[in-house]
């Protein structure tokens, strides 16, 4: 190749790169491209269509969003349902359109319910979409959380969590509190329309919703929130004041048993409170009457059906329920029943025990009627008339006064024997004291002739041991006595038979007296030899050892020189004679 035509074919890659590195890449897509989408944030785009427009395409009709290919690139011009999220993106504005979107936070205790504006059209009669791709509310709810919303494809609506609820039956929902149904009450759903994901129906459902969190749509699920189990209803009688605030009281003639006496004056009492009805002989009765009742789980749904009002938002069907059938049952039944009697059978206790079990169980059949259920009614307290009350009351006074002074008979007869049989018992408590000084002083006097008995033995026997004690201890010292002359008879003959030895033994009298002569010379004898001329010195020293040996010898056989601890002298052993001297010559 020419090398003239190389070097300007460098020079302009160089300038291309040079051109795509600076001009494209930096000034172009990094300074006009680029888009930075901060957290919480999304672009809606609209595609323009292609640049350089090489080709025509079409534009979205209108109410749709653009199609795209499976390499998602649009296929229409108008608004794209993919949103691009936090981050960095490089977007050709000759070709694209953005649109900064906020994300949609749906915060505890709220939920969010989407309306498509596109998609397809929902079959007549139905007018919530059960799935992806149809037009109208969505029937599936956006629960708590962070959503990011195509705000051209969808309209958004953030609700309570409780805005599903009709009736709240007393339940009081904080703001942002996400439990729907709280402990001790139940839901009972309601559909607005038949959902075909579950096959459940349209109306009121059989099943209940427990205590929980629950998200549900309004538009398609009403909630009525109840509570379950036992209340209590009384109706109690109350008497009617004056002006002045004061109990009105009125008059009641004068009757008595067997002779006239004032009665007390009767209240007046009001006949709008409590339970008033008339008796069988025409006298007016008021009464107190407490009953227990309630609403089980599996008839909270008949109970919604029958008395909850559909053109109330907020009610409380306990209170409904109590207003419109406990209270007037209670009040038909208790008349009904009483208007049976007489005055004076609701008095007595056989008659009045009738009434209150009669009572109870129609009232327990009429509430079973209307799904309900009574734990117990209680008939508290019947205010009869002063003119049957206390003509009973006094007869029952006198027949208690009657029993009284029998009792009373009774116990001073029982007080009589009780004093008789006190002084039993203290002239058997003398008695048996006395028995037992006797018995004691009789066990004292038997304990001392025994001790005086032992004492004897006692002394009888330590005198017949002293004396074998001291015949014993003659027989040890007369045994020891003997024993020890034996010793000493012994050790004698041993000592005589010893020495007779060791004169045999040295070869004479003479030969053991030199023994004992050398033996017994002093250890620092010095003996020295001198020639004196002839024959005096050594004839005096030969009679000076023979009058030595021989005292000697005197000395080691002189009677009572006995060694101590044994009264007689020990001769010392024989041992082999030494001769020192310092100088042998």
């Amino acid at each position: 190749m020419n090398p003239r035509l190389i070097r300007p074919l460098i020079g302009a890659a160089v300038a291309l790169v040079a051109l795509y590195v600076f001009g494209y890449l930096l000034a172009w897509k990094w300074v006009v491209c680029r888009v930075e989408v901060p957290p919480g944030e999304s672009l809606l785009l609209t595609y323009r269509g292609p640049f350089p427009p090489l080709r025509s395409v079409p534009t979205a009709p209108t109410g749709t969003l653009v199609e795209t290919d499976g390499r998602g690139r649009p296929k229409q011009v108008g608004i794209l349902q993919e949103m691009p999220g936090p981050g960095r993106h490089f977007i050709n504005p000759l070709e694209y359109k953005y649109e900064r979107i906020r994300d949609t936070l749906i915060k505890p205790g709220e939920i969010a319910v989407l309306t498509a504006k596109f998609g397809e059209q929902l079959p007549q009669g139905q007018y919530l979409a059960d799935r992806e791709g149809q037009r109208g509310i969505q029937r599936k709810v956006l629960t708590p959380g962070r959503y990011r919303i195509n705000s051209y494809a969808y309209d958004v609506e953030v609700l309570p969590v409780t805005s599903c609820v009709k009736t709240n039956g007393g339940v009081q929902h904080e703001p942002g509190e996400a439990l729907l149904i709280p402990a001790g009450y139940v839901g009972v759903v309601t559909n607005r329309s038949e959902d075909l994901r579950t096959g459940a129906r349209r109306g009121t459902q059989d099943d209940v919703l427990q205590p929980g969190i629950y998200y549900l749509n309004p538009f398609a699920t009403q909630v009525d929130i109840l509570s379950v189990g036992y209340n209590e209803t009384t109706l109690q009688v109350a008497p009617e004041v004056g002006p002045d605030g004061s109990m009105l009281y009125q008059e009641v003639e004068a009757v008595g048993v067997g002779e006239l006496a004032p009665l007390s004056r009767d209240p007046v009492y009001d006949k709008e409170k409590g339970i008033w009805f008339l008796s069988r002989d025409g006298f007016d009765i008021f009464l107190d009457f407490t009953t227990i009742w309630g609403i089980l789980p599996d008839q909270a749904p008949d109970v919604i059906r029958r008395f909850g009002k559909a053109g109330e938002q907020q009610q409380n069907v306990l209170e409904v329920v109590e207003e419109q059938v406990v209270l007037p049952d209670i009040g038909s039944i208790a008349r009904i029943n009483g208007s049976r009697h007489g005055a004076v059978d609701l008095l007595i206790g056989d008659s009045r025990e009738a009434f209150q079990t009669d009572t109870s169980e129609d009232l327990e059949s009429r509430l079973n009627e209307k799904n309900l259920t009574l734990l117990f009614g209680l008939t508290r307290h019947i205010y009869v008339p002063a003119e049957v009350r206390e003509p009973i009351q006094r007869s029952k006074i006198a027949m208690e006064v009657k029993l009284t002074n029998d009792q009373k008979q009774l116990t001073a007869e029982a007080e009589g024997d009780l004093m008789e049989a006190k002084a039993k018992v203290t002239l058997e408590e003398r008695r048996v004291a006395a028995e037992t000084d006797k018995l004691f002083a009789e066990a004292i006097a038997q304990g001392e002739k025994q001790a005086r008995e032992i004492e004897a033995t006692t002394e009888k026997l330590e005198a017949e041991l002293d004396a074998r004690t001291a015949a014993i201890q003659a027989d040890i010292t007369t045994t020891i006595g003997e024993a020890e002359a034996k010793k000493v008879e012994l050790t004698n003959a041993a000592e005589a038979e010893r020495y007779q030895r060791y004169v045999q033994t040295l070869g004479g009298p003479d030969s053991y007296n030199r023994y004992l002569f050398a033996e017994n010379l002093p250890e620092d004898l010095r003996l020295g030899v001198f020639y004196a001329g002839p024959g005096t010195f050594w004839t005096d020293l030969r009679g000076f050892e023979q009058v030595m040996l021989g005292k000697l010898a005197s000395e080691s056989l002189a009677p009572g020189a006995a060694p101590e601890g044994t009264g007689t002298a020990a001769s010392p052993a024989p041992r082999p004679a030494s001769i020192r001297s310092d100088d042998r010559r």
